[in-house]
């Protein structure tokens, strides 16, 4: 009754930009609002992203950990708008699992899926690691979207929560729940990877993995993505109503509306410092292992040297110049049980002269040392110089 009062068919032409962001005036939507008083609609008009622009109203409230206490949690989805699960989906599919999409704990792991929390479908998209890729220089792990992914339950049990009741062919996801009841479906582009039974319902699709795979490529230590391309499509249902004029002869099919691209990838210039980055770590550990040996050869250099030494005295002598005949300033003499080296030096314009000494294993020390006026007798030098001996 309403669609034909209000003169609305099937399909309507509009500019892009109303389609879009802009939006259009409906009158079964100003007609519903009149109708459905208790029940709040948030656009007044239509458009697939209509008020998006500069508004974070639309995907909620994030509650993210820090890591604080547990790194591996870094990112991860805590809370959406206060809760710690969505209300759309029925057991583990309700879950917040994942990140969404800025943070992600260091390690990846080739065994584990990269789990991404999406508000605008009110789940969490999964991503299996595929394979090894190097962006501009630096080794990462590409993650992509499979069939896992646009599982309804078809091929992986685990996934029949996400279905919502309405059993399809795996390749589409079924948001309805999480838009208003609107019989929204999300594929990737031209059904990539999809059941073919989508696309022998719609002519001119040629699914392509270079232009239509979703995929985020992410370093392996840090786990900082470095390139991303996040595409996907929209698909309304369209199914007969045999109460409702205008549906009563169309058939099922999943029409696709629009398919969207968002590819973001690491500068060139970045790459010198991420590279950089990782190998500060092993910098660190290659000077810690240098300086704990160097550390441990101290320890047994000392006494070592000190046993080397053991025995040996140094003395300073009066600051006399040295004799003339003096060859290159050094004297050499023996006292009986003393055998010592005379070295003459100049320190500040002042000759200084150093006594060596060295005591032999068994044969004790003259009396006379440690007594100043004594030693000089002991120990006649040249010149006349007297010397000072310092026991050990």
């Amino acid at each position: 009754m309403g669609f034909t009062l209000y003169d609305q068919q099937i399909h309507v032409v509009k500019t892009a930009g109303e389609l879009l962001f802009d939006g259009y005036e409906d009158n079964m939507v100003l007609m519903g609002k009149h109708m459905f008083q208790d029940v709040e609609i948030p656009f007044d008009r239509v458009g697939w992203f209509y008020t998006r622009n500069n508004s974070a109203d639309l995907i909620g409230h994030y509650n993210m950990h820090t890591g604080a206490d547990d790194i591996t949690k870094l990112g991860s989805m805590g809370e959406w708008n206060y809760k710690p699960r969505t209300d759309f989906f029925e057991g583990g599919c309700g879950m917040l699992n994942g990140s969404a999409g800025e943070l992600y704990p260091p390690g990846l792991s080739k065994e584990r899926p990269v789990e991404l929390f999406t508000p605008d479908m009110c789940r969490t998209l999964p991503l299996d690691f595929e394979e090894e890729v190097t962006v501009h220089g630096v080794k990462a792990y590409k993650y992509s979207g499979g069939q896992r992914a646009v599982d309804n339950g078809t091929l992986y049990p685990e996934t029949a929560c996400f279905s919502s009741g309405e059993i399809v062919p795996s390749g589409v996801l079924n948001i309805s729940s999480c838009r208003f009841g609107t019989p929204v479906f999300v594929s990737f582009p031209h059904y990539y990877g999809a059941d073919p039974f989508y696309l022998e319902q719609v002519e001119g699709l040629a699914p392509s993995k270079e232009k239509h795979q979703f995929f985020m490529s992410m370093e392996p230590t840090t786990s900082v993505p470095l390139d991303v391309a996040a595409r996907l499509q929209l698909n309304i249902m369209i199914e007969p109503y045999e109460n409702v004029g205008i549906f009563s002869g169309v058939k099922r099919v999943f029409l696709p509306v629009l398919w969207f691209e968002q590819h973001v990838i690491m500068p060139p210039e970045l790459s010198g410092e991420i590279a950089f980055a990782l190998t500060v770590p092993s910098i660190v550990r290659v000077t810690g292992i240098v300086m704990c040996v160097c550390g441990i050869a101290m320890l047994f250099w000392i006494p070592l040297e000190r046993m080397i030494f053991r025995g040996r005295r140094v003395v300073a002598i009066g600051s006399k110049p040295s004799p003339a005949g003096a060859f290159n300033g050094v004297h050499a003499f023996a006292n009986g049980a003393e055998k010592g080296l005379l070295h003459a030096t100049e320190k500040n314009g002042t000759p200084i002269t150093t006594l060596l000494l060295e005591k032999p294993e068994k044969q004790p020390l003259p009396e006379c040392v440690g007594d100043r006026r004594a030693e000089a007798e002991c120990f006649p030098l040249i010149d006349g110089k007297g010397a000072t001996i310092v026991k050990s």
